[in-house]
């Protein structure tokens, strides 16, 4: 594994479930987005990340004589893939709803909390939590295979060590901050399961929208400035450079107030105030929560975004997960910042 790949790895190793958590927490009450939860996620390199896309990565696998095959993982290790898996169990929804996309929904027999709202997996085996894990029941459930998300450990570090020693095949896949590396998690899964033609068509999918939208950007002759909140008041929440929601920001051609600063990070109203961005838009999204707050905090009134009436609420979901369908969140910012462009 090279120097390059190492760095990322390490990166990766705040886990996924805080930043699902950032859309899931805001369907259920109370989940507003604190400073403690989301202070744990840091960026995965980009570059890194794009490099593996480029080739690095071999997902197809190796077949050997006994009929096994042999993959590279998201980390760049070596892996042994076990065939027949029909037992599924899902940590993060960003990884659900990845299975689901790749029709293997109906082998999910278990998976986090927040993956409840995922097309196709029944909502009552949506019960795990694994900010707690409680390997008895995992144990219990017996699964072929369980898919956490974020960096594996191992020795005494490792939740699982009670699962593998018991059998239980634990596939990691660490933390994707990048538009490229939310295709090769598409990719891998895929070349695990022996999907590909499904995962060629979601990364296809991701790849057209990527297209369409720098096509209709490439003329945006003065970039407007946005700001995208992830936290509301008084925890606020933002993303700087090397996170797929900066990257989407600049792919729709405009720039994040936030992007010369790196990954996921809390900020204060203060230099909001000083930015005066032209748009802003927040996913924060919970029982009782009305996004519109954001127009009556004091001294806000004259950020050009609230006095012309920017101030826009995205999907949650759809701009917190790194799957799929952050092709429906891309559209959506696109579509508040420059909505004469990206109106259909």
């Amino acid at each position: 594994m090279n120097i390059r790949k190492i760095s990322a790895v390490i990166a990766a190793a705040a886990l996924t479930l805080c930043m699902a958590a950032c859309g899931a927490d805001s369907t259920r009450e109370g989940g507003t987005i604190t400073t403690a939860d989301l202070a744990m996620l840091e960026t995965v390199t980009e570059t890194a990340e794009a490099e593996d896309f480029d080739g690095e990565e071999n997902t197809s696998g190796n077949g050997a004589a006994d009929g096994t095959r042999t993959i590279e993982d998201r980390e760049g290790n070596l892996i042994e893939v076990r065939e027949n898996v029909q037992t599924i169990v899902s940590a993060a929804p960003s990884i659900s709803e990845i299975l689901s996309g790749l029709g293997l929904a109906n082998k999910i027999i278990a998976a986090d909390i927040y993956s409840a709202d995922v097309d196709g997996i029944d909502p009552s085996v949506c019960t795990l939590d694994f900010y707690n894990l409680n390997i008895e029941e995992l144990t219990a459930l017996s699964p072929d295979l369980i898919i956490v998300s974020g960096m594996s450990m191992s020795g005494a570090d490792d939740p699982y060590a009670a699962l593998k020693d018991a059998g239980v095949n634990v596939l990691y896949i660490p933390t994707s901050n990048s538009i490229s590396g939310i295709k090769l998690d598409i990719e891998f899964l895929a070349g695990y399961f022996l999907a590909e033609q499904q995962g060629a068509e979601l990364i296809s999918d991701i790849t057209d929208a990527v297209n369409d939208i720098s096509e209709k950007a490439a003329g945006i002759a003065e970039k407007k400035s946005v700001y995208f909140e992830m936290g509301a008041a008084p925890y606020l929440y933002t993303c700087g450079n090397g996170t797929f929601i900066n990257e989407i920001i600049t792919l729709a051609g405009a720039e994040n107030i936030y992007g010369g600063e790196e990954g996921w990070l809390s900020n204060s109203e203060e230099s909001v105030i000083a930015a005066d961005p032209d748009v802003i838009i927040t996913n924060v999204q919970y029982d009782g929560y009305d996004y519109n707050e954001i127009k009556s905090r004091l001294g806000w009134e004259n950020i050009s975004a609230v006095r012309n009436g920017a101030v826009y609420c995205v999907d949650a979901n759809e701009t917190s997960r790194p799957s799929q369908h952050i092709v429906g969140g891309m559209y959506q910012i696109a579509q508040a910042i420059y909505p004469e462009i990206f109106a259909e």
